[in-house]
């Protein structure tokens, strides 16, 4: 008679064989790669890599010095390459030696003595990436992706290593300017760079437009009118993040192009309580752009909330004059003085 199937003994599965590559050594690792590296190019690239990389390490062990620093930076930015504008088939050659050097960071930081000098290390590799991705042709999205998953390690490595927030906000803030194209999101920059010692990096952000050249609004603006763009914009969605007005009114004033960015300045420059300063730019700007129908109105506001009522009425008139806006009626009805209410009944006379 037949068991059923509460008495049937439940299968025991085969115990499972230990791998035996796990029992080989890194000599015999070594020959299998080095004859399959005569047939990958980018195998034998990678163990060229590794091999100089790892010498550099064991060189830093002994004797600490900035030239095996300066050694190391330089293997690394040879394996990456210097590759512009790479090729769909370069992408995604690029994109495996960013995980390779990210996993060998990954491997070797835990070392205390060489902590700082790989946490670097990675710094420079991330800022070669970044460079190398604008303007790739990255159709398949595998760069961006190995970009993204090397930040992520990068700044992972830096908030669990390095403690000092002014050394952090050192650390992260050049590499987080150089992502002109925001690959990755500029949320994973901004919340590290919150944590960070906040005087420090308005200190780096302010010294940065301290230095910059300041261009003059223009109806004229052309591609020259927006040389270091990117960079201005970055700093700019920083500033914003971090609700810092004072260095962002700078920031927009010194950047200003044309007449609408020169307004968007001016209201900055009052945000930041900065309006003595703001009448004086806009005056200035003025001159240059007198049929500036936005810059006029804006500066009229700043006359009037400043109780300069005779400058308000004079530009009033001139602008009425270029351009016989009603807009500029209202306003003059909003001043409210006798001279004002005089010139509004002769322009409705004319209007009639």
């Amino acid at each position: 008679m037949s068991k059923s199937l509460r008495e049937i003994e439940p299968f025991e599965e085969a115990p499972a064989l230990p791998d035996p590559l796990l029992a080989r050594a890194g000599v015999h690792w070594m020959g299998w790669f080095s004859t399959a590296s005569t047939l990958l190019p980018d195998l034998s690239r990678a163990l060229d890599f590794l091999s100089q990389a790892c010498r550099c390490i064991d060189d830093f062990h002994q004797h600490p010095t900035p030239q095996c620093e300066r050694k190391l930076k330089q293997v690394i930015g040879k394996y990456i390459g210097q590759a512009r504008c790479p090729s769909a088939s370069s992408c995604e050659r690029i994109a495996v030696r960013a995980h390779v050097v990210d996993g060998w960071i990954s491997g070797e930081i835990n070392s205390q003595d060489t902590r700082q000098l790989l946490i670097d290390c990675g710094a420079t590799a991330l800022q070669k990436l970044l460079q190398i991705s604008e303007g790739a042709d990255d159709k398949h999205g595998v760069l961006l992706r190995a970009v993204r998953t090397v930040t992520r390690n990068w700044l992972s490595e830096v908030a669990r290593h390095v403690a000092n927030p002014i050394d952090r906000a050192h650390c992260i803030y050049p590499v987080a300017m150089m992502d002109h194209a925001g690959l990755v999101d500029p949320a994973w920059w901004w919340k590290q760079l919150a944590e960070c010692d906040r005087m420090t990096v308005l200190g780096l952000m302010d010294a940065e437009i301290s230095a910059m050249e300041q261009t003059q609004p223009s109806t004229n603006v052309n591609w020259r009118s927006f040389d270091k763009r990117w960079r201005r914009l970055r700093l700019r969605g920083l500033l914003e993040f971090l609700g810092e007005k004072r260095l962002l009114s700078e920031l927009l004033r010194k950047s200003a192009v044309d007449d609408f960015e020169a307004v968007e300045a001016i209201e900055a420059m009052q945000a930041a309580g900065r309006s003595r300063e703001a009448i004086v730019q806009a005056e200035q700007w003025m001159r240059g752009l007198p049929r500036s129908a936005g810059l006029g109105q804006l500066l009229f506001d700043l006359y009037t909330n400043d109780g300069w009522d005779d400058e308000a009425l004079a530009l009033a008139k001139a602008q009425y004059e270029q351009d016989p806006n009603p807009v500029w009626l209202r306003r003059l009805e909003r001043l409210n003085t006798p001279a004002a209410k005089s010139l509004v009944k002769v322009w409705r006379k004319q209007q009639a």
